[in-house]
């Protein structure tokens, strides 16, 4: 998990303003990131698979 220091910092670094209600939602979408880059970890090439598409023959009427 990404601390909230780490977040803080790197806010002022960057000369933003740090507010402090807003470092859990920050942290939420860090680690959501996160969480989708360690299926990369599994599946590298994924990105190059042909997705598979269902078409249901009623909808098409």
């Amino acid at each position: 998990m990404v601390y909230a220091h780490y977040i803080r910092q790197g806010l002022y670094n960057q000369g933003l303003p740090v507010y402090e209600t807003d470092i859990p939602f920050i942290q939420n979408i860090l680690y959501t990131v996160e969480q989708a880059e360690s299926s990369l970890g599994a599946f590298p090439y994924l990105n190059q698979e042909v997705p598979i598409t269902v078409v249901d023959k009623e909808l098409m009427r």
